[in-house]
């Protein structure tokens, strides 16, 4: 179940982004590490909660939040919303949250917010996260956009993948 994200979640989401490499993966150079409470509670709840805007989700399995995930730069003229951070708690993964998580994202996207496209990024290092939107969620890769981002003095890319709504295959 999505459930929108409150002020007091700051511990919960700052514990899944604990680790170094998974801020980098889940929020790039976007959030300095470690995350903030005054960034959380500014991008995540106090921007958030408007649909023509920024919605911001904890997923949760009986009522044990396992993962988080937004839409951002939602565009009501386009039908468009655009998936930015999301991940599975550590202790959550590879035990089919994630798909279940973004399961009900989609469903939520073009079932009810009435998107006709989603969009999100991924890391061109981050070869699970690719697989997971490409097999399993069906996503389309349109293109590699090269040294967007500066890590450890290196240059790194990231693919934006795109998900139509005749494209999506409910689970």
């Amino acid at each position: 179940m999505l459930v929108p994200l409150q002020k007091e979640d700051f511990e919960l989401v700052a514990g899944w982004l604990a680790d170094p490499e998974d801020h980098f993966k889940v929020c790039g150079n976007a959030f300095a590490y470690p995350l903030q409470r005054e960034i959380y509670d500014a991008f995540f709840v106090d921007m958030a909660g408007d649909p023509n805007l920024r919605l911001c989700y904890k997923y949760c399995v009986d009522d044990r939040p396992v993962g988080m995930a937004h839409f951002t730069r939602i565009d009501r003229k386009n039908d468009f919303g655009h998936i930015g951070v999301a991940m599975v708690a550590p202790d959550a993964r590879s035990t089919g949250h994630g798909r279940a998580m973004f399961s009900a994202l989609l469903e939520l996207g073009f079932n009810e917010l009435k998107f006709h496209r989603i969009d999100l990024n991924v890391f061109e290092s981050n070869a699970r996260a690719l697989a997971f939107y490409r097999r399993t969620l069906g996503f389309k890769v349109e293109g590699l956009a090269r040294d967007t981002i500066k890590k450890d003095g290196a240059y790194l890319g990231w693919y934006t993948l795109s998900l139509l709504a005749d494209e999506w295959q409910p689970s």
